[in-house]
């Protein structure tokens, strides 16, 4: 570790954060909300600590997890993709690590592929099944620490808002929630959501706890050539003078450690639990949870698919009362491929209905002409974490959602799908992947 990288990050970190929110509260109107003076100085820190630190035991331990949470044999397809999917499991734990210190919050915006922007070529974070619908953005907190978040609101805002408050940056098991259904929003689309020990009925606060280490903000966009995420800020209120910013030394430790907390959550949980247990080509029982990243008002169905180019998975899906959703699939290791340039998911607001309010997909290789198709970007297996939200925190029945699956022959997808099936010519798709291309290029020209 160089003593110059120490010295250098000391003075950027121990930046207030309120000074930093109130200069861009100004600046940022009307620009790119996700490209803040903090996001550039965060990504040009993570990059530095992971340029300069290798991390060889624990990520030997994540691939050995993952590699076990697989099953044997592995093909050498699969294995192709498992260093890249390590490379940015390591890069999302630097990125923890450096936003995570309570005393001079900031806001983050993590779980993203690669970019390159204030001249910075920022790694890939996305772990877990990153959803490409979702910008993710995170906060550090402490309870003995009182926060003012404000947030301003683009049009009619993202498809689904959610802040969660969690207990460990890894498993993310929720302690708090304020969802998109109790968030009050004024006129002009500013909101203030205060977060403290203090237990009030007042509109927008989230009521901290001893455990509380970071709120995880989700910001789902459903139509990506029209919503845009909310701007948003922090700012520590309470007096933390004479607290002194988190080191260079701290931040890799924390690192360290966060990576080898991700290989038993993601590794051995979200890929060996959750999803490998199932039978191949199949999917789970959406079901709700707390932990492993899941929203408390989302219910969830993981799989994993093994195709050959003639076979196609069919997929229904029942919204319920989801007020979003989205059907996407990622490589083996539970990771978005060209989530910008190729159809891996489909959503809510994206996809075509059938004429009872189901949904089906066709999840296949090769291209089948039909309008909700899901390209498995030429991978013959992968994973797939379908979720819906927007639903009691609280339900038991999941409000009505549901899925079905079945492997087909390709040449018998007519027989199988529903009779209204929508089909497009290669123009109109390739339409419709341009249309795709432009929306998801927008979150970095915004």
């Amino acid at each position: 570790m160089k003593v110059s990288n120490s010295q250098r990050w000391v003075i950027p970190l121990a930046i207030s954060a309120f000074h930093i929110s109130s200069t861009l509260a100004a600046s940022s109107v009307g620009t790119n909300p996700l490209a803040t003076e903090d996001q550039r100085d965060l990504d040009a820190l993570a990059i530095d600590i992971y340029n300069s630190n290798d991390f060889p035991i624990v990520k030997a331990a994540a691939r050995s997890a993952y590699q076990t949470a697989h099953g044997f044999p592995i093909s050498s397809e699969a294995l192709a993709g498992l260093d890249a999917a390590i490379e940015e499991l390591t890069f999302s734990a630097v990125q923890k690590a450096v936003n995570s210190d309570p005393y001079y919050p900031k806001v983050y915006w993590v779980d993203a592929g690669p970019r390159t922007w204030f001249d910075l070529d920022v790694p890939g974070g996305r772990y877990s099944y990153d959803n490409p619908d979702c910008i993710y953005r995170t906060i550090p907190i402490s309870s003995d620490v009182d926060y003012v978040v404000t947030g301003h609101r683009y049009g009619d805002g993202p498809t689904d808002t959610s802040f969660s408050l969690i207990s460990n940056v890894n498993s993310q098991n929720t302690i708090a929630y304020l969802g998109n259904a109790d968030l009050v929003v004024t006129s002009d689309g500013s909101y203030t959501i205060t977060i403290n020990s203090t237990s009030t009925s007042a509109p927008n606060h989230i009521q901290s706890k001893s455990s509380a280490k970071q709120l995880l903000i989700r910001n789902n966009i459903g139509d990506w050539n029209v919503e845009k995420p909310d701007r948003i800020s922090v700012a520590a209120v309470s007096d933390v003078a004479g607290r002194k910013p988190i080191t260079t030394d701290t931040i890799v430790a924390s690192a360290r450690a966060n990576l080898a907390e991700s290989t038993v959550t993601y590794g051995i949980g979200a890929l060996g639990l959750k999803t490998y247990i199932n039978n191949v080509n199949t999917l789970s029982e959406p079901s709700q949870s707390s932990t492993l990243g899941t929203l408390t008002s989302q219910a969830s169905s993981f799989g994993h698919f093994k195709l050959s180019e003639e076979e196609a998975l069919v997929a229904t899906i029942t919204p319920g009362a989801a007020t979003y959703w989205v059907f996407p699939v990622t490589d083996p290791w539970s990771v978005t491929v060209d989530p910008g340039s190729s159809q891996i998911s489909l959503n809510s607001k994206q996809a075509v209905a059938n004429t009872n309010g189901t949904y089906t997909f066709v999840v296949s290789i090769t291209d089948p002409g039909v309008y909700n198709w899901i390209n498995t970007t030429g991978r013959h297996e992968g994973t797939t974490m379908v979720r819906w939200q927007g639903l009691l925190t609280a339900s038991s029945d999941n409000s009505g959602v549901g899925i079905y699956v079945q492997v087909v022959p390709i040449s018998v997808l007519n027989a199988v799908l529903p009779s209204e099936t929508r089909y497009v010519t290669a123009k109109e798709r390739a339409a419709q992947l341009a249309e795709r291309s432009q929306g998801y290029s927008r979150r970095l020209n915004y």
